[in-house]
């Protein structure tokens, strides 16, 4: 599969709102359609393009316990691995995907778009 192909897939999938309510319960935030969408699909995706992997709702909700850091508390939710220590998430409070460095501890690459951040 690659970035097109799980772009597409995201966008056909349906929203699992089981899924959705657990993990606005969890980071206290309302989840937008394409979020939603991500987080329904989780488990269905594994590896996609260079250096990119769907996150699985285990990990999507827990990132402390198997991504070693508290995105609850940086407002975020981490849904992608890119590798080399780095997650691309959402930002709740800018409405914007981003690339987290978990070296760095910070954000950097934001855009309104998925598309852009893939």
């Amino acid at each position: 599969m690659n970035k097109k192909e799980y772009l597409a897939k995201v966008n056909a999938s349906g929203v699992n709102m089981d899924r959705v309510d657990v993990v606005e319960k969890i980071y206290g935030q309302e989840l937008n359609e394409i979020l939603s969408k991500v987080v329904s699909l989780a488990d269905q995706v594994d590896f996609f393009d260079e250096e990119r992997r769907a996150l699985s709702f285990e990990e999507i909700k827990n990132p402390v316990k198997y991504l070693e850091f508290d995105a609850v508390k940086k407002g975020f939710v981490p849904v992608i691995d890119a590798y080399d220590c780095t997650y691309i998430v959402y930002l709740f409070d800018e409405k914007k995907w981003g690339v987290y460095s978990v070296v760095d501890d910070m954000i950097f690459i934001k855009n309104e778009l998925i598309e852009e951040i893939v």
